[in-house]
């Protein structure tokens, strides 16, 4: 019984050992990003109360992906996480040849994405939504029927989100070496450089080529014991209800582009 109890510990010990390895090689080497997120891009957890009295809280990284639509704002496109993609890219990303029987012969790969913070691809979804009210706006003025005024009042809602609510952290490219994206975005200082899982997709219908990008290989950030205090009391939001963030969060990415909190505070309502 005592050898079982003792390979255990042994392991556990291992273990731990191994995951703070990591840590300190991730935070000793050269910091990658740093961004100032708000809770806008940093979601509480259902449970954040509970979480926050036992120190174990974490923030998820909410990130979205930028969809012309042909220039239509589509309300409930924000959960869409797929991308258009060629076969060619896709076997460049590493992924294996194409059959029309066994579909890709690759599973899930961890790929290197750039996410881009508050930049062109928010600004242009904020501009997407703007000329979609004033259509919805126009088209009330010359008949303002009930339909009219529907369209009108949700897209105006939309707006007040996308700016206001809405994460502005955006997906922007996708690649399998790391230098190579990092070198094409090196010096922008609201672009980070992150890991996340990705699988191929066709369709047979159009027979075109899709990128599911499942999630983030760190999705959740977990709170230090230091900074607890500025989420005690807060609930998790319900995004139906348009309001500003009521905190901010200083991220740093590592070498190992992982990320950890290095301060927060509470904003002004």
């Amino acid at each position: 019984m005592k050898k079982y109890l003792y390979v255990g510990l042994f392991i556990l010990i291992g273990t731990n050992v191994v995951a703070l390895s990591g840590v300190a090689l991730n935070r000793s080497g050269e910091q990658t990003s740093q961004l100032t997120l708000t809770e806008r891009e940093l979601t509480l957890p259902y449970n954040s109360d509970a979480q926050s009295e036992n120190s174990g809280m974490s923030l998820t990284i909410n990130w979205r992906i930028f969809d012309e639509n042909n220039g239509r704002y589509i309300p409930y496109s924000y959960s869409l996480k797929s991308i258009k993609i060629t076969e060619k890219e896709l076997v460049d990303l590493g992924f294996g040849e194409f059959n029309e029987k066994q579909k890709f012969r690759s599973e899930s790969r961890e790929l290197y994405w750039a996410l881009e913070f508050d930049g062109a691809l928010h600004d242009a979804e904020i501009k997407k939504v703007e000329i979609n009210y004033q259509e919805a706006q126009s088209a009330f003025n010359n008949d303002p029927n009930d339909a009219n005024k529907r369209k009108k009042d949700d897209l105006k809602d939309s707006l007040a989100r996308e700016k206001t609510t809405r994460s502005r952290l955006f997906f922007m490219e996708v690649a399998a070496n790391y230098k190579t994206i990092a070198a094409k975005y090196s010096g922008l200082n609201n672009v980070v450089i992150v890991k996340g899982l990705a699988k191929p997709d066709y369709n047979r219908d159009d027979k075109t080529f899709s990128l599911s990008l499942d999630q983030l290989l760190i999705l959740n950030i977990m709170v230090p014991l230091e900074h607890v205090d500025v989420f005690k009391g807060l609930n998790s939001r319900d995004w139906r209800i348009i309001s500003k963030p009521r905190y901010a969060v200083d991220v740093k990415w590592g070498g190992r582009l992982e990320p950890w909190i290095i301060g927060a505070h509470k904003l002004n309502e």
